[in-house]
Order: structure tokens, then C-alpha cells, then sequence
């Protein structure tokens, strides 16, 4: 099993882009020991593969605690951070702890573009002094990138910057509305398409809710499978989840909705309820994918009757962001699936 804990939803960083709400900043966090009693529940319904993410986990005091207590349990360890908190310290303790991977997101190359995605005057400069301590540390490192207006002309240094550390780089070129709907994120999106990608000149990849201990692969034009019985293609509801910082389990990191709670305990001034109800992660994990089984095409879904099917990275969280609605169609798909067909078709005309 596959999980993406988010340990927090603040962060120091103000990136316009962002797909989690300013207002879930406010919101509370598990205490140590709880997030420790999760963890056991994790490891005792099969999970392998833990992603801590958030917001940014590093501003949790207990981050170290949280990091030693799941590597101790036997899980694959993956951190996803901004990379601007990690000092000499920390670095070295990364090196004692030994994660899978320390994944860091590299807005663009340039201190002006940098700071302008992140919002934060000298990140630019603390993130490649973190990259440099991990690198030296012997830490294993993956990138990723956002295509925006702001960073689209430095995507090839990017990447280059990351093979020259011999690092998986991914490049999310489908911009997420926020997680309450809001589709402001769509502003600032770059104009990189597939024409820009081809010849495996990029590497494109889905986004950080799909990745966690799947391989990485370049983008391909070839179609793929006709199956419109199973919609959630990417293991939710089978062997993938997600976790709120109030510990609450859902089915990924960009579906907000439904929520199921695992601990039945005061947390952060917030009493939960439950009422009839089992208490502990392994009857939400039951739950959950009951009603993901129970999700079936409906009068709203598309994509059995559309001609971009084969070139279409739509997925039913994507349809839920947008339109609150599993199986309706959304915007950033389309826009990108009419690119790859045409692309697709003026590839043939050239081999014909």
C-alpha cells in the first residue's frame, strides 16, 4: 500500500500556483503521538510506501521524530519539501536517517523567477545551498517542476541541472485547481505544450498525488487502454490513500472529499464525533474503498464516447477539483489531450 501523509498545511513559501488553500493554513496539525499511532495503524494494514509532504513538513518541530519513528517501523521513506529549511544540521541528520528520497521543488533556475514563484526573497539561494548539503551527504534527490509563465523559458536548465546530479526530474505541465474549487491557479500557468516535449526532449510526468513508489516514465504518445469500467486507474481504493494533518483519510492528495476520520480523540481544539461508527484506520481504509468500488460512469461522463480519450490524462480527482463531480470532464485535460492528438496526427502525416 501506497500513502501520502501531509503532515501540515502551512508553509513559508507563498506560491500563487499553489493547489492548497491559503485558508487551510489555519487549520490544525496532529500531535506527535498521534501522527506515532497512525503510523502503527499504517504498517499494520500493509503499507510500504509513505510519503511525508504537506504544505512544508520541515516547519513541524517534531519533523525528525515523526522521520526516525517511520523509518524505525521498516517503511520506504519519501520527504517532499521546498528545500529551504533544511540547514547543516538537518542535512546531517538526513544522512543519519537515510530517506529513500528527499524530493525538492525547483520553481526555476534564475534568483528573479525563483523568487518570484515562491514569494519569498532569498529562496532561491537557501534551496540550492540545501541541495548542495544533501548532495555532498550522499542523499538520494528527486525534482520537480511546475510549467508556469514565470519559469517556462528555464525548463531545459532545470532539467539539465537535474541529470547533471544524476536525479529523476519530474515537469507537471497540467496546473491543479485549488482544493476548494478555486481555478485561480489556471493564471499562471506557461504555455509548454507537447509540441515543446517531443523527442524526449522533457520528461513529463503525473502529478505528486500518483507518484509515490510508482517508476517514472517519459511521455509517450502512444494511446492508451480502452477500459471505462474501472475509473480510478492510478490504485485508490486498491492499494493508494492519502492523509489530512488532522488525520483524516481520503483518497488522495487532491480529492478533499469524503474524509474519514481514524482517531476518535480531541486534536487541535477540533472534537471529532463518530457516532455508530468502527473507530481506527483500517474501517476507514474499508470504507474508503467501498465507496470508490461504488463509483461508476454516469450521465456525466465523457469520456466513452470521446475522440481524445487516447491522448487524455483526465482523471476522476481532476473532474472532482474542477467540477465536484467524479466523472465529469475539466478544462487542463482537454486543453492538453487536443495538443497530443494533433501532435500525434502530424507525426503520422510526417511518416506517411
Amino acid at each position: 500500500m501506497r500513502v501520502m501523509f501531509e503532515l501540515t498545511y502551512r508553509c513559508n513559501f507563498r506560491c500563487k500556483h499553489c493547489y492548497v488553500p491559503k485558508s487551510y493554513r489555519k487549520a490544525g496539525e496532529l500531535k506527535t503521538k498521534d501522527v506515532f499511532s497512525i503510523l502503527d495503524q499504517l504498517r499494520d494494514i500493509g503499507c510500504f510506501y509513505l510519503g511525508f509532504t504537506g504544505g512544508e513538513p520541515f516547519l513541524r518541530e517534531d519533523i525528525f521524530d515523526i522521520l526516525w519513528y517511520a523509518k524505525k517501523k521498516g517503511f520506504e521513506v519519501i520527504i517532499y519539501a521546498n528545500g529551504s529549511l533544511i540547514d547543516e544540521e538537518k542535512a546531517d541528520e538526513l544522512a543519519r536517517l537515510r530517506p529513500n528520497k528527499v524530493d525538492i521543488t525547483i520553481p526555476a533556475m534564475s534568483k528573479d523567477a525563483f523568487e518570484r514563484i515562491s514569494g519569498v526573497s532569498g529562496s532561491r539561494d537557501r534551496v540550492f545551498k540545501t541541495i548542495d548539503l544533501l548532495r555532498k551527504n550522499g542523499i538520494n534527490l528527486g525534482f520537480k517542476t511546475c510549467v508556469l509563465k514565470e519559469n517556462e523559458s528555464e525548463i531545459k536548465e532545470i532539467q539539465d541541472f537535474a541529470a547533471s546530479l544524476n536525479a529523476l526530474h519530474r515537469l507537471d505541465v497540467m496546473l491543479l485547481p485549488r482544493l476548494d474549487g478555486s481555478k485561480e491557479p489556471y493564471r499562471y500557468r506557461g504555455g509548454l505544450n507537447e509540441k515543446s516535449v517531443a523527442g524526449n526532449t522533457y520528461q513529463v510526468t503525473r502529478s505528486r498525488s500518483c507518484e509515490i513508489g510508482q517508476d517514472y516514465e517519459k511521455s509517450k504518445l502512444e494511446p492508451r487502454t480502452t477500459n471505462h469500467e474501472t475509473l480510478f486507474k492510478c490504485g485508490v481504493g486498491v492499494s493508494q490513500a492519502a492523509i489530512t494533518p488532522l488525520g483524516e483519510l481520503k483518497m488522495c492528495l487532491i480529492i478533499d472529499y469524503p474524509k474519514y476520520k481514524i482517531l476518535n480523540k480531541r486534536v487541535s481544539s477540533i472534537r471529532y464525533q463518530v457516532s455508530g461508527q468502527k473507530n481506527g484506520l483500517r474501517d476507514a481504509w474499508e470504507r474508503l474503498k467501498e465507496l470508490v468500488a461504488a463509483i461508476k460512469p454516469d450521465k456525466n461522463y465523457q469520456c466513452g464516447k470521446c475522440s481524445l480519450y487516447s491522448y487524455c490524462k483526465w482523471c476522476p480527482a481532476r473532474g472532482w477539483l474542477e467540477n465536484r463531480n467524479f466523472t465529469s470532464c475539466e478544462s487542463e485535460s482537454r486543453r492538453w489531450a487536443e495538443v497530443r492528438k494533433q501532435m500525434s496526427e502530424d507525426m503520422a502525416i510526417h511518416i506517411t
